[in-house]
């Protein structure tokens, strides 16, 4: 039960919930054998394609020396791969191997349990509410 104090704040609101869903999501995604950074990275490389290494770390909101360990983990099981850029040799691309799409599999039905409670209408709109606020911050 949330206190008053907590309901009337949204900034409050929003980071205890934000909590909470990390608090619910840890295990079963360490389950399957994903951390929460893993799990981005396998989102964004399943829909944006970035062109470099750093580019994806950007796009997952992590430092570029953040994000290599989580690569070189997903490239060891097998999960990503990693070469070269054809157009500049500096950089790292990196893809999405089919071990990795059943990863993501996996974890997007663990999302989908999560707010499988949830009206299917209020779920969409609570998505759009925190997108178009997540891309209009800072």
């Amino acid at each position: 039960m949330l206190s008053r104090g907590t309901l009337s704040r949204s900034a409050l609101l929003l980071v205890k919930l934000g909590n909470e869903i990390m608090a619910r999501a840890e295990d079963p995604l360490a389950a399957i054998g994903l951390s929460g950074r893993q799990y981005i990275v396998l989102a964004v490389l399943s829909e944006d394609a970035p062109p470099s290494q750093q580019e994806l770390a950007g796009l997952c909101g992590l430092l570029p020396a953040q994000i290599v360990p989580v690569i070189d983990e997903l490239e060891r099981r097998g999960m990503v791969a990693r070469q070269r850029s054809e157009t500049d040799r500096r950089r790292s691309v990196v893809t999405l191997t089919e071990a990795g799409t059943e990863a993501l599999r996996q974890a997007d039905a663990l999302g989908d349990r999560l707010v499988a409670d949830l009206d299917e209408g209020v779920r969409q709109a609570a998505v759009d509410a925190l997108a178009r606020s997540y891309n209009t911050a800072g």
